[in-house]
C-alpha cells in the first residue's frame, strides 16, 4: 500500500490510539498507526486502570440505578463545574458502551468493583470499575484484538516511528513526517490525522513552559513529550488548561536533579491513615492529616511553595506505623540518613537544620501536637487520628512534593474530536483523543475516578467507529 493511500494515519498506539485503530480497521478503513515505543500499550502500562461509566449492563445487573446524566452532575459537582461540557458530555454520554465492549472482548472486573470510589473523591453511585491487574487487564484484551487486525493486514503498525509534524495543504492536514528508529524519516499522507500520542509530562522543557509556576516531579510515560501538542501547536491549534493544574499528592525526585524519577509515598485517605504530622517549609502545620478528602489534601499541598512539605515522625512511629511508602519497607527505609530526601536525626534542632526549616517552628508544632495527642483533641485542625506522640529520638522527616502522572494541558476539539484552532474553527482532516487533550479537559481542577482513562478508551472508540469520516 502506498502512502498515499490511507483513509486514516493515527499516531500512538496506547488507550486512545489503540480502540481507534481497532474500530477503524473493523469498519474498513485502510490504517496506518505509527508508535514512537518499541511496543504498543502507552500509559497502560503505568495507569492504575481505573474507568468509570453510568447505566452498564453490570450495574442493571447489580440492581443500581444510574445514569450518564447523575454520571455527569456527579463528576461536575467533584470538579467545581471545571470540566469541559461538551467533551465531558459525550464521554460520560457513551462510556458505558465503552464499558461493555470491554467486557464483550473479554475483560473481567475485579471482584469488588464497581465502587464509589478508590483513591480519589468519591461518586454517590457505584459506578467506578476495575481489573484484577491494574490497566494491564484492559491491555490485554486490547492487544490480542488489534494484534489479530495487524496481522491480517488490516492495521499497517510501524513501531519505534516517532511524529516530527504534521503536513498541511491549504490548511488542510494531509499526513505526517515521522522518524524512524534508523533515523531515517519519511512522511505519509492520508484523508485523516488523529493524534492519540498522550501528554507532555516526560518533557520537562515543554512541562517549564506550559506550567512555570509548578515544578516537575514525574512518574509518567517516558514517551509522554508532547509530541501531539507541538505538532498541533504549530498548525496554530489552541492549547489551554495548564491553569487547572492539580498535583498527585505526594511523592519526591529519588535524583534531586533527575525530574523524571519521582517516586509515590502512600497518603492517599484510602491507603493509611497518617500516624506523622505534616509540617510546611517554615516548620509549621498547615493541614489536617487525616482528611478523608484526597482533594483537600492535593488542595492543600498546591497551595504550599513548589508543592512541597515535610513528614515529620519519631522512631516509636518509624517502627510501628504501616509503611508510608510504595517501595519495598526495607529499601525505602535504608534511605534514612542516606538520601537527601530522607532525613535522621538525634534532636528536633538537628532534625530542623537538616530540614533547612526554622527549629522553633518545627519544636513547637510538634510539641501542640503531643499535647493534642494527649488530650485526644486537635484544636487548630481538627485532626481525629491521634495515636502516639512524636517524643523518642531518633527523630525522622521526609519531603514530599506534588506528583506529576498526567499532564494538565492540552490541545481543544469540538464534540466531533476535530482540534480546533485559536479563533474555534476545527482543522481539517485532524482530530485528537487521550491526553494529547489535556487532563484537564474531562478531569477539571480535581481528580475524578476514571475520567482520564474512560474518556481516552470511549474517544478512540468513537474516532474509529464513526467520527473520522472517509
Amino acid at each position: 500500500m502506498t502512502d498515499q493511500q490511507w483513509d486514516v494515519i493515527i499516531v500512538g498506539a496506547g488507550s486512545a490510539g489503540l480502540p481507534a485503530a481497532i474500530f477503524a480497521a473493523q469498519r474498513g478503513g485502510r490504517v496506518l498507526q505509527i508508535e514512537a515505543d518499541s511496543k504498543i500499550g502507552g500509559t497502560l502500562y503505568l495507569s492504575s486502570g481505573q474507568m468509570s461509566a453510568a447505566g452498564t449492563r453490570i450495574q442493571r445487573k447489580l440492581g443500581i440505578e444510574d445514569s450518564p446524566q447523575a454520571h455527569y452532575d456527579d463528576a461536575q459537582r467533584i470538579t467545581h463545574n471545571t470540566i469541559d461540557p461538551i467533551l465531558g458530555r459525550l464521554a460520560i454520554d457513551h462510556a458505558a458502551a465503552t464499558l461493555d465492549w470491554l467486557i464483550d472482548i473479554g475483560f473481567e472486573l475485579a471482584p469488588e468493583a464497581p465502587q464509589c470510589g478508590v483513591t480519589h473523591e468519591p461518586f454517590t453511585v457505584r459506578r467506578y470499575y476495575w481489573g484484577n491487574n491494574l490497566a494491564l487487564s484492559i491491555l490485554e484484551v486490547l492487544a490480542p484484538v488489534h494484534e489479530k487486525l495487524v496481522a491480517e493486514g488490516k492495521i499497517e503498525l510501524r513501531l519505534n516511528t516517532r511524529m516530527n509534524r504534521l503536513i498541511e495543504d491549504d490548511g488542510a492536514v494531509i499526513g505526517v513526517e515521522a522518524t524512524d528508529a534508523d533515523g531515517a524519516t519519511q512522511a505519509f499522507h492520508a484523508a485523516n490525522v488523529a493524534l492519540t500520542c498522550g501528554g507532555y509530562a516526560a518533557n520537562p522543557e515543554l512541562w517549564a513552559r506550559t506550567n512555570p509556576e509548578q515544578p516537575l516531579c514525574s512518574h509518567t510515560n517516558a514517551f509522554s513529550r508532547g509530541d501531539g501538542l507541538l505538532a498541533a501547536e504549530q498548525l496554530g491549534a489552541q492549547v489551554d488548561g495548564a491553569d487547572k493544574y492539580l498535583s498527585t499528592f505526594a511523592g519526591w525526585r529519588d535524583d534531586p536533579e533527575d525530574p523524571m524519577s519521582g517516586q509515590f509515598f502512600s497518603l492517599a485517605p484510602n491507603a493509611r491513615r497518617p500516624w506523622e504530622i505534616y509540617v510546611d517549609r517554615s516548620g509549621k502545620r498547615f493541614m489536617r492529616e487525616d482528611s478523608q478528602s484526597i482533594d483537600y489534601l492535593e488542595n492543600k499541598l498546591l497551595q504550599q511553595p513548589d508543592t512541597k512539605m515535610f513528614i515529620v515522625c519519631d522512631e516509636g512511629i518509624w517502627r510501628n506505623a504501616p509503611p508510608i511508602c510504595l517501595l519495598p519497607e526495607a529499601e525505602y527505609r535504608a534511605k534514612f540518613g542516606n538520601h537527601y530526601n530522607f532525613l535522621k536525626a538525634d534532636t528536633m534542632d538537628d532534625l530542623a537544620k537538616q530540614m533547612g526549616v526554622d527549629a522553633n517552628n518545627l519544636k513547637r508544632s510538634v510539641a501542640a501536637f503531643n499535647t493534642a495527642v494527649d488530650n485526644g483533641k486537635d484544636p487548630e485542625f481538627g485532626r481525629e487520628f491521634l495515636l502516639r506522640k512524636i517524643e523518642t529520638a531518633p527523630f525522622y522527616a521526609m519531603g514530599a512534593h506534588g506528583i506529576t502522572v498526567v499532564s494538565p494541558a492540552g490541545i481543544n476539539a469540538d464534540g466531533q474530536l476535530r482540534v480546533l484552532r485559536q479563533d474555534g474553527t476545527p482543522i481539517p482532516n485532524l482530530y485528537a483523543a487521550g491526553e494529547v487533550l489535556g487532563f484537564t479537559r474531562l478531569s477539571g481542577n480535581a481528580f475524578v475516578g476514571g475520567m482520564s482513562l474512560t474518556p481516552a478508551l470511549t474517544f478512540g472508540r468513537l474516532l474509529g467507529q464513526e467520527l473520522i469520516p472517509w
